[in-house]
This record gives C-alpha cells, sequence and structure tokens, in this order.
C-alpha cells in the first residue's frame, strides 16, 4: 500500500507517481509477456498495448498552476522483461499544457537522482535526448519527445541495481501522458530480438 503524505508531496510534485512505480518494481509478481489491448479510463480514448494486464491508480498530486492539485491516472504492470506504466492528467488550461509537459521531464529527472541517493551509490544520471516522438492522433506540438535514462535505485536487498528508462511525454487535448518502460540495464543488453520497449510505445494511439 503507498501512503500518501500531503506535506511531503508538496515538495515533489510527482511523488506519487515515483512512489507507485517504485511499489511495482518491488513486486515479486513477474508474469511473461502476454500482450493485450488496454483503453484507460478518462484519457481522450487513448489505446494501449500493455504485456501484462495493469493495475490502475489515482491520485490528486499537487501540480504547478493548480492550487487545488491534479488528479494523476497511472496504470503500470511487471513482467520479467521490466516494468511498463501510462501516467496522465487533465488540465483546465491551455496555457497549462506546455509547463506540463516540461514538469513531467524536470520530475522523472528528480525522482531518478532522488532513487540514486538511496541507493548510496553515487552514481550520475545520464539521459539521452531521443528527439521529437508521434503517437497516432496526437495534438502536434514540439513537448512530445522521447527519453532515456540511466540511472540506479535499490534493489530487493538495497544494493545499487542499474535501470534504463525510456519514456514518451505527449498531449491530446488537454490531457498530458507520460508512458515509460523500466528495465534493468543488465536485461537491456542481453536483449537480442524485438525491441519490447518500443513495442509498447508504437501501441499507442488515439481514434481519428
Amino acid at each position: 500500500m503507498v501512503r500518501i503524505y500531503p506535506d511531503r508531496v508538496a515538495a515533489r510534485p510527482l511523488l506519487v507517481v515515483w512512489a507507485l512505480t517504485l511499489s511495482v518494481l518491488a513486486s515479486a509478481c513477474s508474469p511473461a509477456l502476454n500482450w493485450r489491448e488496454v483503453r484507460p479510463a478518462q484519457a481522450d480514448g487513448l489505446t494501449a498495448l500493455f504485456p501484462c494486464k495493469p493495475d490502475a491508480h489515482e491520485r490528486v498530486v499537487p501540480w504547478p498552476g493548480l492550487p487545488a492539485g491534479a488528479t494523476m491516472h497511472m496504470l503500470s504492470c511487471q513482467t520479467e522483461a521490466g516494468t511498463w506504466a501510462l501516467s496522465y492528467l487533465t488540465l483546465p488550461d491551455v496555457a497549462l499544457l506546455s509547463p506540463a509537459m516540461h514538469e513531467l521531464t524536470m520530475s522523472m529527472r528528480r525522482n531518478l537522482r532522488a532513487a540514486s541517493q538511496m541507493a548510496g551509490s553515487g552514481a550520475p544520471l545520464s539521459e539521452q535526448d531521443l528527439g521529437p516522438i508521434s503517437v497516432p492522433g496526437m495534438t502536434p506540438t514540439l513537448q512530445a519527445h522521447g527519453w532515456r535514462f540511466q540511472a540506479q535505485r535499490p534493489d530487493g536487498l538495497g544494493r545499487p541495481l542499474d535501470m534504463d528508462i525510456r519514456t514518451w511525454h505527449f498531449s491530446h487535448g488537454m490531457t498530458v501522458f507520460q508512458a515509460s518502460v523500466w528495465r534493468p540495464a543488465d536485461a537491456v543488453k542481453a536483449q537480442t530480438s524485438e525491441d519490447v520497449a518500443q513495442a509498447f510505445f508504437n501501441g499507442l494511439q488515439f481514434p481519428r
């Protein structure tokens, strides 16, 4: 169970998303890949392909420009290949869209640095801008980008574990999305066939 402490969440806008992701990563359940179509609630009709049955979470989180916070939705599941997540929120003002896309990236950086500190390794965060991305039917925007991060987090015994994280940030109408795949770096290096992370991203689409 993830417990949310309002005073602590206020200091880190997406701490709830990070806490949920860590909870999934620590799970002992790792079914094999079993792709299925998922239609998340209140996601502007988005269709996603998950390789496992995702759990859905919903929390009100502090958000820049919204004194009352915003409702963050998240779907996530874990397989032997990694953790698969989709988070999104709907904004009331078009002026908040561009800052929200930037906030998603900044929050990811903050959370990954915090994880490295938890691992006690002091390893620097490595990131790569993968450039513009396109989800069929999305709202075209310059802020729609893919990112690849390499960082560390504690494993089940508290030891540093090298992680490879790929994430896509995009929007549709007034809703901003973050799709991400979290995998141990060794598993990514050992991959010899289809890039399962790319298969996950390619499965995202909106109705036209």
